[in-house]
Order: structure tokens, then C-alpha cells, then sequence
């Protein structure tokens, strides 16, 4: 089949249209994909003065890499005097302590001059949280400051070397204080109750994903509209190639038509 030159200048149009709308798709998924991790804590509300138990839950959204430690960072503006973290299987918590210019009174009637700025769990051996895992850390925490809301940071360190950061004003656990006076001090040394510790036992052993959709959800969705796209790109290129132009024929004489000399 042969086709003008015109024509061939205008037939790779489709694959650069195809092309574009694809990079397009990928753009679109760079920026709609969540981050590798999907972080909440409840209770959402305390009452300012009191203490409270706090429940983190982390599930990994990556694909591919395990979350081998996690960050927790307590707000800077706002210190706490006394805090615990609870014990969770398989993570070893470690804390991070300064000394404060004014001490804090604690739930227990004493002054507090170091109080505790970060929390951080590491995961034992073999243990780190695998893909679409979630797993639930414990802290208890109090006196609660004179804030309308405390803001924690999170940073999870993943197998492969990259971290995930939930930075306290942008994507990181809030919880919102009310006044209310002194609230009861439930666990400052003792542990989750027994229905949280079930609830974490039973996410851990099913590996429940969290509710929003998954990184390779998005992914997948993402592929799927590049493939939609190109193929639309392609029947409507096919539509606009005019049809080849047929060659001329040779104009043969008619023998009848010839005179002879």
C-alpha cells in the first residue's frame, strides 16, 4: 500500500499524542498517590490538665519496602511532663529526653525537669511491619497542656533505606484538648486496655489494610487510564488518516484513435 509523503509526515502523530496523554496519566499519579503510610491516633479529644491513652495506628501503603523503626515526636511548644510508652509485641520502644528551663508539675504531686520530646519504636528481628500490615503503638501521656490541639510528628523508616515523614502541622496524629480540669489518670504505668490490645493482636495477625485505598490501588488505577487513553488516541488518529491516494494510470492510447500517416 502506498501512501503520500504528506500523509507519512502525519501518521507518527498518534504515538506522539499516545505518548503524552500517558506521561500525562503518570504525572497524575506522582501527584494523587498517597505517601507510603497511613497514620491515626484515638482517642481524637482529651481534656486539658488530665492524662490520656493514646492509640497510634500505622499501616504501611508501600508496595515493596517493611517500616523497620517509627518515629513519634512529641510537640516541641507544648511539653508534657510524663510520658510512657506501653509495650507492644515485637517493637522495642526508646525515648528522647531534654532538660526544660521551667519545671512541670506531674500527675503524681512532683516537679518535672526533664520531660520527653520523642518516642521511638524499633522493630526486633524479623519483625518489621511487611506491606499492607498495620500495627498499633501504645502511649500514655499527661498532664495535658493548655492547648487547643497537640500535634505530633512521625517519621517511618522503611527496609529499603527511605523514610516516610509526617510532619506535626501537615499530615501528622492531631489531637484536640478541651478544658475540662483534671481527668482521670488511667495508665501512666500501666498497660492498654485488654480491648486495644485484642484489636492490635487481631489487625496484626490478619494484616488488615486501612480503610483508604492502597498505594498499589492507585497504581493500578493509574495504568489502567493510560491504556484507555492511548487507545482512544489511536481510533481517532485512525479516523482522521485519509485514505491512500490511488496512483494515476498510465494513459494508454486507443489503437482506433491513432491516425496513421
Amino acid at each position: 500500500m502506498k501512501y503520500t509523503q504528506a500523509e507519512s509526515r502525519r501518521r507518527p502523530g498518534w504515538a506522539v499524542r499516545a505518548a503524552v496523554a500517558g506521561a500525562g496519566a503518570v504525572a497524575l499519579l506522582g501527584i494523587a498517590a498517597p505517601a507510603a503510610a497511613d497514620v491515626s491516633v484515638t482517642p481524637t479529644e482529651a481534656a486539658q490538665g488530665g492524662a490520656a491513652d493514646l492509640t497510634f495506628r500505622i499501616t504501611n501503603d508501600s508496595p515493596s519496602a517493611s517500616v523497620t523503626a517509627i518515629d513519634l515526636q512529641l510537640p516541641a511548644d507544648a511539653p508534657i511532663a510524663e510520658v510512657y510508652p506501653l509495650s507492644v509485641d515485637d517493637w522495642a520502644p526508646s525515648m528522647t529526653n531534654v532538660k526544660v528551663d521551667k519545671p512541670l508539675p506531674s500527675l503524681h504531686g512532683y516537679q518535672i525537669t526533664e520531660v520527653t520530646t520523642a518516642v521511638k519504636w524499633i522493630a526486633m528481628p524479623d519483625k518489621a511491619l511487611a506491606p499492607g500490615r498495620t500495627t498499633e503503638l501504645y502511649l500514655s501521656i499527661g498532664p495535658l497542656p493548655a492547648v487547643d490541639k497537640l500535634f505530633f510528628g512521625l517519621v517511618l523508616t522503611n527496609s529499603d533505606g527511605t523514610q516516610v515523614s509526617r510532619t506535626a502541622q501537615a499530615g501528622g496524629p492531631v489531637l484536640a484538648l478541651k478544658p475540662g480540669g483534671q481527668a482521670e489518670h488511667a495508665g501512666a504505668h500501666g498497660g492498654a486496655t485488654a480491648d486495644a490490645a485484642d484489636t492490635a493482636d487481631t489487625n496484626a495477625a490478619a494484616g488488615a489494610p486501612s480503610g483508604g485505598p492502597s498505594y498499589l490501588m492507585w497504581s493500578l488505577a493509574a495504568l489502567l487510564l493510560i491504556a484507555v487513553i492511548c487507545v482512544v488516541s489511536v481510533i481517532l488518529q485512525q479516523r482522521r488518516t485519509p485514505a491512500p491516494e490511488k496512483p494515476a494510470e498510465d494513459s494508454v492510447e486507443d489503437p482506433e484513435m491513432v491516425s496513421t500517416s
